[in-house]
């Protein structure tokens, strides 16, 4: 019988050294959804989510990365336990609202999109500690992401802005460590 291909690594979380198993799409529709907690679905060239997707209802990390995607679909929502998601390198030009009904989500990561602004909405991820927004082409970052209490790491890299909005975005947000590349002059 040939097992489930497995990727593991060590995760250091707050302090804290847990295993986390991370298993191929391929090889976790042979399990038993509930059972599986880490779900790698990078690469695949899916533009829309399977169905079957949505049964992986105790996922805490799903890689979505290097997709398709233009839209991320409502049936999101059925994933309550999401701590972490990849979304980067996809074809996302709006910040899809259903991600603001995961309570739980603590990293987030939509770089090399084609987003281009911030909803107030975003406020609702109140665990969010880790945004990772690099090569957008964000216009407006909104008053939501001011809004975050335990963000802690921004990633704005690759984004242009002023040397006013860079000024104003880090004075709002002391408490956070922002990436950011030298701002542009001639935006101000």
């Amino acid at each position: 019988m040939r097992l489930p291909m497995l990727l593991c690594f060590l995760l250091v979380w707050n302090g804290t050294l847990f295993w986390a198993q991370t298993i191929k799409w391929q090889d976790a529709q042979k399990l038993d959804p509930k059972t599986v907690t880490s779900l790698d679905c990078s690469g695949l060239k899916w533009d829309t989510l399977p169905v079957k997707i949505f049964e992986f209802v105790a996922l805490q990390s799903l890689d979505l990365s290097k997709n398709k995607f233009a839209f991320v679909p409502d049936e999101m929502k059925v994933f309550t336990q999401l701590q972490d998601l990849k979304l980067g390198k996809n074809k996302l030009d709006h910040f899809p609202l259903v991600l603001c009904q995961l309570p739980l989500l603590r990293d987030l990561s939509l770089e090399r999109n084609a987003l281009r602004m911030l909803p107030d909405q975003i406020s609702a991820l109140s665990q969010l500690q880790y945004l990772d927004l690099y090569g957008n082409a964000i216009e407006h970052f909104g008053e939501g992401i001011f809004l975050l209490p335990n963000l802690r790491l921004l990633n704005i890299e690759g984004v242009m802005y002023g040397t006013i909005f860079a000024k104003q975005l880090l004075a709002r947000l002391p408490h956070t460590k922002v990436l950011i590349d030298p701002p542009c002059k001639c935006l101000d």
